[in-house]
């Protein structure tokens, strides 16, 4: 088994453990590597057809729904599962972070996030930002998401992929999980990028720039129609308007920091559409900001 492997294993567990009641967004390069890996089994037609190799990582981001952050039972009920699955806390980041090593060796973070907060906002405190928890006596409940605002969309168009496993039989085994569409992911990964640029403990945005690509790539025709009608939706949105600015400054050509960062990254092919990359992104986010 390897890391990826040890990571599908650990979200498989988690989901089934939690049930349906209990939703769970995988965003992230995990995220990524599901649909990719959903991609090649059903063959689906997509915008470029040259995608790089999935890269490693040991996180998984997990989205919380709103609906489920404001209810103490709930959040508690998840942690309870976290924890009984052999997770600690993350000294620094203890009630959204979470880690575990396996007798493999592989090493497992958990990292629990929450979208806009919308309707729920009156719900939750939010006095310790980016955290947020759901109202209860200070002490009580273990238990935070951090506020991501820029993933607008990361519920409601959230979308589904059946993650199948096989027993020692040969019998399939079904699993429901969700990541982002590809509007909310571009959103989340752009401020990303823009917050790791000149981050050398974070390979200076490069993971974030060769994800940016494989998102637009793995885009489907009716996801990409979708995109483009959010970006007008959002236009004048300021969360929206600020991912304006981070591709004009950093997208909008080939000799532009963000096309050389992804340049840069080891997965990297020269038969990558660069061009329609840029392009694709202007699209979406066109118009000033």
């Amino acid at each position: 088994m390897n890391g990826l492997d040890a990571l599908k294993s650990v979200l498989i567990e988690l989901t089934r453990s939690v049930g349906a009641e209990i939703p769970l967004i995988v965003a992230g390069g995990f995220g990524l590597y599901l649909r990719q890996e959903h991609l090649r089994l059903s063959e689906e037609t997509t915008l470029f057809s040259q995608l790089p190799e999935p890269r490693a990582t040991s996180d998984i981001d997990m989205f919380v729904t709103m609906d489920v952050l404001v209810e103490v039972e709930s959040v508690k009920r998840l942690r309870q599962q976290i924890e009984g699955m052999g997770f600690a806390p993350v000294t620094g980041g203890e009630y959204f972070q979470w880690r575990r090593v396996d007798k493999s060796g592989y090493e497992t973070k958990i990292d629990v996030l929450c979208g806009p907060l919308g309707k729920y906002e009156h719900r939750l405190r939010t006095n310790s930002l980016p955290r947020v928890r759901p109202k209860a006596p200070r002490g009580t409940l273990k238990f935070h998401a951090r506020y991501t605002e820029e993933a607008i969309e990361v519920e409601s168009r959230a979308v589904r992929l059946p993650l199948v496993e096989r027993d020692a039989s040969g019998a399939e085994a079904i699993t429901t999980v969700y990541i982002p569409h590809p509007f909310s992911y571009l959103m989340m990964k752009l401020v990303a990028f823009d917050d790791r640029k000149h981050d050398e403990r974070k390979d200076v945005g490069r993971h974030h720039a060769m994800d940016l690509y494989r998102i637009i790539a793995m885009m489907t025709q009716s996801e990409y129609e979708e995109t483009l009608l959010l970006g007008k939706t959002y236009s004048e949105d300021v969360r929206f308007n600020k991912v304006q600015q981070i591709v004009a400054n950093h997208f909008a050509s080939p000799s532009d920091l963000g096309v050389i960062r992804l340049r840069e990254h080891t997965l990297f092919q020269e038969s990558f559409p660069v061009h329609d990359f840029i392009e694709v992104l202007a699209e979406v986010f066109a118009g000033p900001p």
